[in-house]
């Protein structure tokens, strides 16, 4: 009897071990943002491939791949800490099989970091970044009355050569409601830099009721010139005739920051050289 006592003792010891956690802690730093910029890398050259290998100032940073055209890493919108002034970057870009092709090559390049979040627009393969510098704070607004998100509109489109600025663009949203005109969300952006500041976009349902809590989904995004003429591209492979381009399917959430970015180029008497993408990251 005692022979059994003692091993069911040592079975409930035995389970009570097995049930312990052990905290697991990785090591890290609080980042001086006195001392140590904060930087989000974007790929906005007109064609290019994936992505690897990240450097700032001769240190590897990542080496997680990205989609095309996307943030760096595609992982998460995250930022990197880089100590504030002068600063060099290197990006390995692979080669783009799918038309338009790209050959792989080696991106280096200079920067000057201040103190803040900053986004580094990569927009040619033989020139320094362009840094826009991304708000800590959103506008304020009434939490109740008010049901909006916010947006700021970055250009980086070229014209078909991929080497000439497109010119300054403006971006309309229209709602998912039958009979929804366009409205403005930020005119005459010039190449290389962003609107200056947050346009309030107002949350709708699909009855276009008051604002209310949630998101809002289906919504269409167009570019146009400075003339106000909608963006044209070539709409499929045997298209011949340029029709007007949009983005739809987007969807927007309550007290969500944006930076909703254009790049790519224009077509010439095809879609196998047009190259137009309108991505987003959160700034904050």
């Amino acid at each position: 009897m005692k022979k059994i006592y003692f091993i069911v003792l040592a079975i409930i010891g035995l389970a009570l071990n097995a049930c312990q956690t052990n905290e697991i802690t990785f090591p890290m730093d609080e980042v001086d943002l006195n001392a140590y910029s904060q930087v989000r890398l974007l790929n906005v050259i007109p064609v290019t491939g994936n992505s690897d290998t990240l450097l700032f100032n001769g240190k590897n940073h990542s080496s997680v791949s990205t989609v095309l055209g996307s943030y760096y890493p595609f992982s998460a919108p995250k930022y990197f800490a880089v100590p504030i002034g002068a600063a060099t970057i290197s990006l390995r870009f692979l080669a783009k099989t799918t038309a338009p092709t790209a050959d792989a090559f080696n991106y280096s390049g200079n920067m000057t970091l201040a103190k803040g979040k900053w986004s580094a627009y990569i927009y040619d393969k033989t020139k320094d970044p362009i840094l826009l510098q991304d708000a800590d704070v959103v506008p304020t607004t009434d939490a109740w009355n008010d049901t909006v998100c916010f947006i700021k509109v970055a250009n980086f489109f070229h014209k078909a050569d991929g080497v000439t600025p497109y010119g300054k663009v403006t971006l309309k949203a229209k709602k998912n409601v039958a009979g929804a005109a366009w409205e403005t969300v930020a005119s005459d952006i010039d190449f290389g830099t962003q609107s200056a500041t947050y346009y309030n976009y107002k949350l709708k349902n699909v009855l276009n009721a008051k604002p209310w809590s949630g998101t809002e989904a289906n919504i269409t995004f167009a570019i146009f010139d400075a003339a106000g003429n909608q963006y044209q591209q070539f709409t499929s492979a045997t298209a011949t005739t340029k029709a007007a381009h949009s983005s739809t399917s987007w969807s927007l959430g309550k007290g969500r920051a944006y930076v909703i970015y254009l790049n790519g180029k224009e077509g010439t008497t095809n879609n196998k050289d047009q190259f137009i993408r309108l991505g987003s990251y959160n700034p904050l």
